[in-house]
């Protein structure tokens, strides 16, 4: 952000008295929600400032139809920066020009655009980005509805409905039609707006602040919502105490596995048959995911792993039938050299015992001949604890991004009210007190990352750390406890034309020294500054922490089992 100045007439008689500023208006930044009508732009915007939906008939059916009332520009307070604001403006319709629809917006005025558009990419949204592009602002393309998507999709995939995989295609697809126009550097984004905490809504959210707020290193990617149930288990403990809590109840978590479920991806060909004896009755600590097969004619060994992969389980039950012994051989191989389990059910035997299409019966359910799934279910349930255990192991650091990224989001909401209390007290003559109160906010920004000597203490006695060795991974000037004449330069306002001139005045002006200010926006992107620096430095120190925790319990905590 640059500095505003406002420089003062010479012959105004000195220079002027300080006065309350007002919010200054450098501070406010609006982010415009652009795009086709019934293309999701209202509830986008609805689900940004956390209002939930009510789901209403007419609501759903307005929903599912895709409609858009008519409406004038709304503006809502983004909550989590008080100081931006969000305009859901009206949709274009096809046949609309592009260039007239941007102006209508005052694109001069906006800081950021999210771009929306429905389960294709139309060639009138093609033609509004097109337009957006000489405007030199960050745009955000977000295709909303990616839930009704991907609900066609598996409607018509049937079977071979693959959700990572086809995924990651509809996201290539969307690249390569920008792409193939021209518009590229962008972000685009897979979202539902009913549904925030999936799809890459939280990475949508992460690129928008980003942009806003000028931070240009890299922010960790959002990881994926599977492991949103391990970061629960963190919350409340770090929300209360700060992320120095971290360390010790992962040691507890570890010894003693919470209460999660583990995934079970069930696999190949005439698994209905396992699936069912899994789930009835349900197993304990458990999970099961039905997957499609490798399909006929088989897919590659390769593109099979990539699917498995993509579906995130901990534990795979691949049905022996559909492939042969060497493609077996080979996927399993696969999937333990990524650090997956995986258990082979059947196999020849269940080629030589096709001619049985009934299977045999035992107390009312079927089971294929040869397979002994009674004792699968006391394996899997008593796997299941360590299968957390080593879940929770293997997400430590989606677990660290995401409770960093919670903390730096909750301290970036009260950083615009501590900029207008520091500023205004400078304004007022009370400049030591501005100073004393940034100190003191930057110090418990410290104490809630976990960056202080009491937190670095306490982390190096629960993981057995160097203290020093934590120290060295925090790199931001502002976590290292700056003094209140480094603060004053940072923030301070450089004098005007004017003022230099009136100090140095003798007769007229006085020889005065003219009192400092701080500059709102110098003051603002200080805290910016320490709130995201230290968060890179909270990760660092968090995952250097867990070393040897994860060292430790990776010796005992991972299962063997042979395969079935």
């Amino acid at each position: 952000m640059a500095d505003a100045e406002i420089p003062e007439d010479i012959t105004s008689g000195g220079p002027p008295t300080p006065e309350t500023p007002s919010p200054p208006e450098c501070l406010h930044f609006t982010i415009a929600i652009i795009g086709a009508r019934g293309s999701g732009k209202t509830t986008l915007a609805r689900s940004l400032c956390n209002h939930s939906e009510q789901f209403s008939p007419s609501f759903l059916d307005s929903y599912f139809r895709g409609d858009d009332e008519e409406h004038g520009v709304q503006r809502h307070t983004y909550p989590p920066l008080p100081n931006v604001t969000l305009l859901d403006c009206p949709g274009y319709k096809a046949g609309d020009s592009p260039s007239v629809y941007i102006d209508s917006i005052r694109p001069e005025a906006v800081h950021c655009l999210v771009v929306t558009f429905g389960e294709t990419i139309t060639d009138a949204d093609l033609q509004l980005l097109g337009a957006t592009k000489h405007l030199g602002k960050p745009v955000c393309i977000v295709q909303t509805h990616i839930d009704l998507t991907l609900h066609t999709e598996k409607r018509q995939q049937g079977k071979s409905y693959w959700r990572g995989q086809t995924l990651l295609g509809l996201r290539g697809r969307a690249q390569e039609c920008l792409g193939g126009h021209g518009i590229q550097g962008s972000g685009i984004f897979l979202v539902s707006a009913l549904e925030p905490q999936n799809y890459d809504f939280l990475g949508m959210v992460d690129y928008i602040e980003k942009e806003i707020l000028q931070w240009k290193r890299p922010v960790p990617l959002t990881p994926e919502p599977h492991c949103q149930d391990l970061v629960s288990l963190f919350e409340v403990q770090c929300d209360q105490d700060g992320l120095s809590e971290f360390c010790s109840l992962l040691s507890i978590f570890l010894d003693n596995p919470p209460p999660v479920s583990a995934m079970v991806g069930v696999t190949g060909t005439d698994k209905e048959v396992t699936v069912s004896a899994l789930c009835e009755p349900p197993l304990s600590g458990l999970v099961v995911k039905p997957l499609p097969g490798p399909g006929i004619p088989a897919m590659s060994v390769e593109q099979y792993l990539q699917n498995l992969q993509s579906e995130a389980c901990d534990v795979y039950l691949i049905l022996g039938s559909g492939m042969d012994n060497s493609s077996r051989a080979t996927l399993v191989e696969a999937l333990v050299a990524a650090g997956k389990h995986c258990m082979l059910i059947g196999g020849e035997g269940d080629r030589r015992h096709k001619h049985d299409a009934k299977g045999e019966e035992e107390g009312g359910k079927k089971w294929h001949p040869g397979t002994d799934l009674p004792g699968l279910r006391v394996a899997l349930e008593k796997g299941a604890p360590q299968l957390v255990r080593e879940r929770l192991l293997h997400a430590i650091p989606a677990i660290i991004v995401q409770l960093v990224r919670r903390e730096r989001r909750r301290l970036m909401m009260g950083i615009y009210d501590i900029c207008l209390d520091a500023c205004a007290k400078a304004s007022d003559g009370h400049l030591q007190d501005a100073l004393v109160t940034l100190s003191s906010k930057l110090s418990s920004f410290r104490a809630r990352y976990g960056l202080d000597e009491d937190s670095l203490t306490l982390i190096s006695q629960v993981t057995g750390c160097n203290p020093e060795d934590l120290r060295a991974e925090i790199q931001c000037p502002l976590a290292q406890d700056p003094t209140t004449d480094h603060l004053l330069q940072m923030a301070s306002q450089p004098l005007s034309l004017s003022e230099l001139v009136w100090s140095y005045v003798p007769h007229w002006g006085g020889g005065e020294e003219t009192p400092t200010k701080l500059s709102a926006e110098r003051t603002y992107r200080l805290l910016v500054e320490a709130v995201w620096g230290m968060a890179e430095d909270a990760e660092r120190v968090l995952l250097h922490g867990c070393t040897n925790q994860k060292v430790a319990k990776e010796r005992t905590a991972f299962c063997h089992w042979p395969c079935v």
